[in-house]
């Protein structure tokens, strides 16, 4: 049976203690605490006969094997608890042992733990690594059986015990794999613009695959998703919990703006702040030093810096804005740094060669080829009322002159009433009006319609505008193959990319270096556009063969530079994200009942 995410996935998480073996972890963890299922589960395992020598047969681990998959509660299909094939269910398990001739995964018939179990165990136990929790897998249960287990291999409960550390390994194996490849919730689960959907990955069959072939470390490897930005995200990660573990870094109460001729201990908090040294490794601020500390051209641009990376408007001027900004815990960019390891998890493992991402909250866009970006540049993404949405797609053409087809919903929403109030501003636009929009429909006189008798409901008109420099789509605009009407384009607005903040647009992008980067996807045809825009004649040149783009939303990332940096959630994402996980890991540390 393949283990896949489904589209349901999240509700999978949401469920994931009373699936398969999830609440078995759960109560094991309670053992030495006498919940009732670990109590139920102990007499259970008395019932088994004395087998009275350190090896067993195979029918006596196919009995034990058969007897726990048989007690160990999993919950039945429904509204309230769905069964998803992603964990592994009972129905998983047994698959996956039936097709080893059921014979134990981690350790041998005479209860040996075998060196794989190990490898898998080290690997739980630096899931910190991908900003995963180790004990979400039940790590230090099962080392404690794996030593139980060394001093009662003779025990009547010997063979019990070694099915029972078997597919707790199994399971968690199962979920961490699950987890570290394809997320631990789905993300179209947590906000409707989100459309990406994780990659299908049949861990059951590859496990099965690695303990044969005796390469599970390298299965292990190949889990997390393969791209530079997740590794160089880790490498933030780890930096920022080092900090962490030094005592974090100071707070800078608040005051007066701080800029250049300023004075004082805040001023001396600023540049410990800023030098990047933790409070437990730094020296003192007070005293007469700090009294003394000067804001300095050095200590500006050292400010200057930190707005960059942090999204701010970079004035060298610390403001209420960059106060908070400077004083927000290093406990929660590292919770950021998680969530955004995640978003990595949900895209595609292949990117493509070459392929273009796109960063909303980054407002950044870079066509990378061989591991390097090609080309950089501004975007202008969609407001927050009308926002871009996330997801992957394909560049197939770029088209020289664009029309600007308004969209229905725009048309209502922004042109109707400027026509009902003020037809004189509406013309300066350059709009026309057509009385739908097929290929051969009349264009309307708008000031011969009473538009205020016009329905917002029952708005037939459709509304375009012609090439020309004031077009809204500028010289040319990329087309995509969605069903969103997102696409990326050229503007005459050309100011709106000095702004730090440039979520401005109804939804589509728009590309400061839309030239450059027209030349680049378009390669050899290039000089096609070239041609094309010596004229005003709409005309679109393919794309060969169509350049992959990946439409992100990263709030925290690592640049090819090597530096970590933050965005403003303009969409309010992280919030929702943090509380489905924080969901997801109350529902795997908390034991349920059978059915």
């Amino acid at each position: 049976m393949r283990c896949i995410r489904s589209r349901s996935a999240f509700s999978k998480k949401l469920t994931l203690a009373g699936i398969g073996f999830l609440a078995l972890l759960g109560g094991s963890m309670a053992c030495s605490s006498g919940s009732a299922i670990a109590n139920r589960l102990e007499e259970r395992l008395k019932d088994l006969a004395d087998l009275g020598r350190p090896s067993a047969t195979p029918d006596e681990i196919d009995g034990a094997l058969t007897h726990q998959l048989r007690v160990a509660p999993v919950p039945a299909k429904g509204k309230n608890r769905p069964s998803s094939p992603a964990f592994p269910t009972r129905q998983t398990l047994r698959e996956f042992y039936a097709k080893r001739g059921q014979r134990l995964a981690w350790c041998d018939n005479s209860g040996a733990v075998l060196a794989s179990a190990g490898t898998l165990l080290e690997a739980l136990r630096r899931a910190g690594d991908h900003g995963l929790d180790p004990e979400d897998y039940a790590v230090s249960r099962l080392e404690r059986m794996r030593e139980e287990m060394r001093k009662t291999r003779q025990s009547k409960e010997a063979v019990a015990r070694w099915a029972d550390f078997d597919l707790l390994m199994t399971t968690a194996f199962f979920r961490y794999a699950s987890d570290l490849s394809t997320g631990r919730v789905h993300p179209d689960e947590i906000r409707s613009e989100w459309h990406t959907n994780p990659p299908e990955l049949d861990l059951s069959g590859a496990l099965r695959k690695a303990l044969h072939q005796r390469d599970l470390e390298q299965l292990l490897q190949r889990l997390p998703p393969p791209h530079p930005g997740y590794s160089r995200l880790q490498q933030g990660l780890k930096e920022l919990r080092s900090i962490e573990d030094s005592g974090g870094w100071p707070t800078i109460p608040g005051g007066p703006k701080l800029q250049k001729g300023s004075r004082g201990t805040r001023v001396a908090l600023l540049s410990q702040r800023l030098s990047g040294r933790a409070v437990g490794k730094s020296p003192t601020t007070g005293g007469p030093a700090a009294a003394d500390a000067v804001f300095d051209g050095a200590l500006a641009e050292e400010v200057r810096r930190f707005q960059s990376l942090h999204g701010i408007e970079p004035d060298g001027i610390v403001s209420e804005s960059t106060l908070a900004e400077l004083n927000v815990p290093v406990g929660r960019r590292i919770r950021q740094v998680e969530l955004n390891l995640e978003r990595w998890r949900w895209i595609s493992r292949r990117l493509g060669e070459p392929h273009v991402e796109v960063n909303i909250p980054g407002f950044d866009l870079q066509l990378v080829r061989d591991g390097r970006a090609e080309l950089r540049s501004r975007i202008v993404v969609g407001k927050a009322f009308t926002p871009t949405p996330v997801f992957s797609d394909r560049i197939v053409a770029v088209v020289a002159n664009p029309p600007w087809n308004v969209p229905d919903e725009l048309a209502v929403r922004e042109y109707l009433p400027e026509l009902r109030e003020n037809l004189q501003s509406f013309l300066k636009h350059g709009i026309r009006i057509y009385e739908n929009s097929g290929e051969d429909a009349r264009e309307v006189d708008p000031a011969k319609v009473h538009w205020s008798f016009v329905d917002d409901d029952e708005f037939r008109y459709h509304l375009r505008q012609d090439p020309g420099p004031d077009n809204a789509l500028g010289q040319m605009k990329f087309q995509l193959t969605n069903d969103f009407q997102i696409y990326l384009h050229d503007t005459p607005a050309r100011t709106l990319f000095a702004q730090t903040d440039r979520d401005m647009s109804h939804g589509c992008i728009r590309v400061e270096k839309a030239r450059e980067l027209a030349d680049r996807v378009l390669g050899d045809s290039s000089q096609k556009l070239e041609k094309a825009l010596e004229s005003d004649k709409e005309q679109s040149i393919s794309v060969r063969p169509p350049v992959p783009i990946q439409i992100l939303y990263l709030t925290a990332w690592v640049d090819m530079d090597g530096l970590l940096r933050f965005a403003q959630d303009i969409y309010e994402f992280d919030a929702p994200q943090q509380a489905a996980l924080e969901r997801v890991s109350r529902a795997a540390n908390t034991p349920r009942t059978g059915n």
